[in-house]
């Protein structure tokens, strides 16, 4: 696997439960060309001694603190041989030609440097979880198709914003170049603002909708984390990514938009406090805003086929 043309990179925090049969479909697998890089986020449930047991071809790292979704992705990548760049939830079962179908879509086009999964949720496995993702003018992100039932009206290849990275494929030279996901978010929108920067650079994501996976929803962060802690992370990591990736005469309207949006006051001071957070870190945010700018050959007029021009998000967790 020293010349492996793909490196699967899973992120684990206790996830145990899960990795029996996420290893056991990707044992299944039809596409044989791959690693496994395991990143473990200081997990106390045995994980590690799992996976060396279980898959001990796989290379593990463990890390001496939960850094987070991000930065245990950004350290995979720079421990990944492979030319394309995999992420898994442990949450997952592989249809045994998911990596077959999310190469073949990566090469159809020397632009393509994200492929999305056809995810559907595990537990009612004819219903979506999505297909690609979605976001609105304001930031805010949903799953394309999430809980409507799989009938396929999305089994035609498609461009989207941004690919899950639950279970998706990067080009590694385009991640690399673009920085990877952003070390500031801990989790959740990493993979938006990833999409997002991509599309700006001049690449494109499109979706695999042979490439199926089956995702217990929330599982890897549902007995840790609420919905609306989940929530909360996302738009404190989504008001940075505005900042970033917007042209200068559109940040101001888009943040002034969210900070008017009508929420319960306890939601409020949420987002007061996500605010303060982004003003504390402005100044990095400023200096990544500088470099994604010059990379910048994409317009926001350009970008808004892909960026729905609502203010309000048509499918809640």
């Amino acid at each position: 696997m020293k010349n492996a043309r793909v490196s699967i990179i899973i992120i684990n925090y206790n996830g145990l439960p899960f990795l029996d049969e996420l290893f056991e479909t990707l044992d299944k697998q039809t596409f044989r060309d791959f690693e496994v890089v395991f990143v473990d986020n200081a997990s106390e449930d045995h994980s590690v001694s799992f996976v060396t047991r279980r898959f001990p071809e796989a290379r593990v790292l463990s890390l001496p603190e939960n850094s987070g979704f991000s930065r245990a992705g950004n350290l995979g990548a720079a421990e990944a041989k492979g030319e394309y760049l995999v992420y898994l939830n442990t949450d997952m079962k592989l249809s045994p030609e998911w990596l077959e179908h999310l190469c073949r879509a990566a090469k159809t086009a020397d632009d393509v440097a994200a492929v999305a999964s056809k995810m559907r949720l595990y537990d009612k496995p004819d219903t979506l979880n999505g297909v690609g993702g979605c976001m609105n003018r304001l930031g805010y992100s949903w799953d394309r198709g999430m809980y409507e039932k799989d009938e396929g009206q999305y089994d035609q290849p498609a461009e989207v914003l941004f690919a899950s990275a639950g279970a998706a494929l990067f080009r590694a030279t385009a991640f690399r170049t673009l920085g990877g996901f952003d070390k500031r978010f801990f989790m959740y929108h990493e993979d938006v603002d990833l999409g997002w920067r991509l599309w700006l650079a001049g690449y494109r994501v499109i979706t695999a909708p042979k490439a199926v996976v089956y995702h217990h929803f929330g599982g890897s962060t549902r007995k840790s984390r609420s919905l609306s802690w989940r929530e909360i992370q996302g738009e404190r990591n989504n008001m940075r990514s505005l900042i970033k990736n917007y042209e200068a005469k559109n940040v101001g309207r888009a943040l002034w938009r969210l900070l008017l949006l009508r929420q319960p006051p306890s939601r409020k001071v949420a987002q007061l406090q996500n605010l303060i957070w982004n003003l504390f870190w402005l100044p990095d945010t400023l200096t990544e805003r500088r470099r994604i700018q010059s990379k910048r050959q994409r317009s926001d007029r350009e970008m808004e086929r892909l960026i729905h021009q609502i203010d309000h998000v048509p499918v809640r967790l």
